[in-house]
């Protein structure tokens, strides 16, 4: 059955913006909370987006407060990772009970449940990617046999809010999956993108040059494999299993697709250009996931 909800974007950037033009199109009230050059952005312009070569305005409210009393039945924050906490102490007051945090997250949610309070908190990663050039959102969904939006409770229960949100996306043709352990998926996609994001920086370029780097190449399909076994080696479970490959294929085979993959425009869509727009945050998470799995 189709439901209408209430929903608060906090953070309107590549990610945030995609599900706010997902979600709304969908018919959801979706409200976009954001500041500085992009608010003045939205303010003048409102949120636009490519549709197949065609820019479009998404049917989205604008808040520059997220007040105590503005009461959504689901936040997503889409900020980056040194940024979550900040954000998550600004929505302590606020009364929703539907916060999810499209973030990376090697730590667990420990933290972040002590911030907002317990029973609050649904973590969850995006299948999305794309940049924002001359105030129009350009973007792409991950194909859900690579990599849907994913998320779930912290303690893998099936709940009647999680089961609500896989409809709001179903509805809103987001391809996703909810997961019963978050915290092992979280820690597997780090092992992944890491080394991904790594590759592009250690040439120096993009993914196109990358694929013709062979000493990047091997760098990310070595790393890969470190990064899973030491998973494996401290109790984590690979998450999803099928990113056990990286374990035991060999390395001349990941070198080939590895190649192939960032000959493609896919690549620099959902690595290239994140990778390069968020070098931060990525030096960040790996610094704290290789706390982790030391």
């Amino acid at each position: 059955m189709r439901e209408e909800y209430n929903i608060l974007i906090y953070g309107t950037g590549v990610i945030g913006s995609v599900y706010a033009v997902k979600l709304s199109n969908a018919g959801h009230n979706v409200t976009v909370y954001s500041r500085g050059n992009r608010l003045q952005e939205l303010k003048l312009q409102g949120l636009l987006y490519d549709d197949n070569g065609t820019v479009k305005k998404a049917l989205v409210n604008i808040a520059e407060k997220v007040l105590p009393d503005d009461v959504y039945d689901y936040i997503f924050v889409t900020v980056r990772y040194e940024q979550i906490e900040t954000a998550l102490g600004e929505l302590t007051q606020n009364s929703s009970m539907s916060i999810v945090t499209m973030v990376n997250n090697p730590n667990g949610y420990s933290a972040w449940e002590k911030l907002l309070g317990k029973g609050r908190l649904i973590p969850a990663f995006a299948g999305a990617g794309g940049k924002i050039e001359n105030a129009v959102l350009h973007y792409l969904l991950t194909p859900k046999i690579i990599q849907p939006t994913t998320f779930g409770e912290i303690n893998g229960e099936k709940t009647e809010r999680i089961k609500k949100l896989a409809n709001a996306f179903k509805t809103s043709k987001v391809p996703n999956s909810i997961s019963k352990n978050m915290d092992a998926w979280q820690k597997s996609h780090l092992a992944m993108v890491i080394p991904l994001a790594n590759g592009v920086y250690l040439d120096g370029g993009n993914n196109y040059t990358t694929a013709k780097n062979k000493k990047a190449v091997r760098f990310m399909s070595r790393a890969l494999r470190t990064n899973f076994n030491a998973l494996k080696r401290i109790g984590i479970p690979v998450t999803p299993q099928k990113l056990n490959i990286f374990r035991t294929c060999p390395l001349w085979i990941m070198d080939f697709a590895l190649k192939i993959i960032y000959r493609t425009k896919f690549a620099a869509k959902l690595i290239s250009a994140h990778a390069n727009a968020a070098k931060s945050e990525m030096i960040l998470l790996e610094k704290n996931f290789n706390e982790v799995i030391k």
